[in-house]
């Protein structure tokens, strides 16, 4: 009886050290992995705003300057199209001035890595209803554990791949980001439809002339590591009107572009949580446990030394029989 009353708390301090082990071993390559993969369901929109742009309406072919702008993106999960490896998102993207006026227009379809948030050619995937554009490196954002390295980034106005270099370490609203950069353009965008006057791209001797926009694009983000969220984006966008010699021969849109400060602060916060949360369940949980697991060995360990003295000095406290002086 006493036996068993002594390998009791032996068997319950055994049992609790295995468990610790098994739950920071499972919070640490289960959980935690799981928890970075980027989402299948998301709701998510985005305002860059500039204050005072230059942007032509082909329209009319007149000149608009100093006018308040707003680029809306609005970036949507289609869960019922992913699976446990890819999610496909949907992107609508805005530009409009202040009194409403449309200026572009964007809509893209992208299928990409849950982990890695690199595309991937499936699922409906198109760019402003052309199912021909191949959209190749990180779709819409940085996946977790961003590094401070190159990327490549899909730009959907461009329809292509921009090379987006990592610059250096900046605090955003209290929080450590890294910041990264990427320039590409000008590139051929669209076509204008029939011919223009010729006065109005500034070729008053040309009664009629062919045009087409170019567009050349600067964006800089940052980027909290952990989450891989962006908390905040600038974006230097330019314009132009060419005709076929490639001559740039008006202004189509100019202006710079940035998150406004209440939407830096929202998505500071966000990203605040999102990689405490991160560091829960890949760090301080396992070692969490991974501490407690060693007081208990050291508790263990300790009462074993103590009962192993015990018996010893119960053993020393038996008296002996002196068989050779019996009788």
């Amino acid at each position: 009886m006493r036996g068993e009353m002594g390998r009791s708390p032996r068997t319950l301090l055994l049992a609790g050290i295995a468990f610790l082990v098994t739950v920071g071993v499972l919070f640490h390559f289960y959980v935690a992995p799981r928890t970075t993969v980027l989402p299948l369901e998301l709701t998510r929109i985005q305002r860059l705003v500039s204050p005072s742009a230059t942007y032509l309406d082909t329209a009319t072919f007149r000149l608009h300057r100093g006018v308040p702008v707003q680029n809306t993106v609005a970036v949507y999960g289609d869960p019922r199209a992913g699976d446990e490896r890819t999610a496909v998102w949907v992107e609508f993207s805005s530009l409009d001035t202040r009194d409403g006026e449309r200026v572009d227009y964007h809509e893209r379809r992208t299928a990409f890595d849950r982990r890695t948030g690199l595309a991937v050619d499936c699922c409906g995937g198109y760019v402003d209803e052309d199912p021909g554009v191949r959209q190749t490196g990180l779709a819409f954002r940085l996946p977790a554990g961003a590094e401070p390295r190159s990327y490549g980034m899909f730009d959907p106005v461009l329809r292509r791949e921009a090379p987006m270099r990592f610059e250096r370490e900046e605090t955003v609203e209290g929080l450590r980001t890294y910041r990264y950069t990427y320039s590409a353009g000008p590139v051929k965008t669209a076509d204008l439809p029939g011919p223009v006057p010729g006065t109005s791209v500034g070729m008053p001797g040309e009664r009629r002339v062919t045009v087409a926009r170019y567009t050349e694009i600067t964006r800089t983000i940052w980027v909290e590591p952990e989450s891989g969220l962006t908390v905040r984006t600038r974006e230097r966008r330019r314009d132009t009107l060419r005709t076929p010699d490639q001559v740039e021969r008006q202004v189509a849109f100019d202006a710079d572009l940035t998150t406004s400060a209440a939407e830096v602060r929202a998505f500071a916060d966000e990203a605040a949580r999102f990689r405490r949360w991160i560091l829960l369940t890949r760090e301080w949980i396992p070692l969490a446990c991974g501490l407690l697991a060693v007081v208990l060995a050291l508790v263990h360990r300790i009462g074993a030394r103590t009962r192993r003295s015990a018996a010893a000095q119960h053993q020393q406290q038996v008296p002996r029989h002196d068989f050779a002086n019996a009788g």
